[in-house]
C-alpha cells in the first residue's frame, strides 16, 4: 500500500566516504551472546548495507540489529510510512522505531516482517508498529532511530538493504 511521493533515507549519496548509516547493536549490551556486523557492499553498481551474523538465546539473549539515526529535522508524521527494497534470510525479524520519549532500552514500536531471499520492495504503515514495552503512543514527529532487528530465534542472519526511505 503506497500512498504519494517517497522519500529515500538509504542510500544517501551526500554522505561523505566511509561515513557510516547503519550501526550495529547486539544483546551483548545486556550480557548476551549474539554476534554479528553490518557491512556495506556495492553488487552490480547497487550500494547494500546488510546485517549478517547470529542470533543466540544463551545467557537471556537474542537480538542483534542495525540500526539508522533518523535526522531530528525530518517529522515523520508527514509520512504514511516506511519502505525497505531488501532481501535476505533470519529466524525472526522486526522492524523498531524508538522515540526521544522512550527512557529504557528495551522499549520500543515493533512491527513483525518477512524477508525473502529475493529482493523485494516492502511497504510499512505507520499505523502498524505496536508499542512494546511501553504505554507511551508512538509520536512520529520523536522518531529518531529505526532498527531492522532479528530477535527472538536463534540461527543464521544475513538481512541487506539496498534502498529504504519514507513514503
Amino acid at each position: 500500500m503506497r500512498q504519494g511521493a517517497e522519500q529515500r533515507l538509504f542510500p544517501n549519496f551526500s554522505q561523505s566516504a566511509g561515513e557510516q548509516a547503519w550501526y550495529f547493536v547486539s544483546d551483548q549490551v545486556m550480557g548476551g551472546v549474539s554476534h554479528g556486523e553490518v557491512r556495506t557492499y556495492t553488487e552490480q553498481g547497487q550500494v547494500q548495507t546488510c546485517l549478517q551474523g547470529e542470533v543466540s538465546l544463551e545467557n537471556n539473549g537474542g537480538f542483534i540489529q542495525m540500526q539508522w539515526v533518523i535526522d531530528p529535522q525530518l517529522d515523520l508524521s508527514q509520512f504514511s510510512g516506511i519502505y525497505l527494497d531488501w532481501r535476505g534470510q533470519a529466524p525472526g525479524v522486526a522492524l523498531h522505531l524508538k522515540t526521544d520519549q522512550l527512557m529504557r532500552p528495551w522499549q520500543s514500536y515493533r512491527h513483525p516482517v518477512s524477508v525473502t531471499p529475493q529482493w523485494q520492495k516492502h511497504y510499512v504503515s505507520f499505523k502498524d508498529f505496536a508499542p512494546y514495552r511501553t504505554d507511551t503512543p508512538l509520536d512520529l514527529g520523536h522518531v529518531r532511530r529505526l532498527a531492522v532487528i532479528a530477535l527472538g530465534e536463534a540461527g543464521s542472519v544475513q538481512v541487506c538493504v539496498r534502498e529504504m526511505g519514507l513514503y
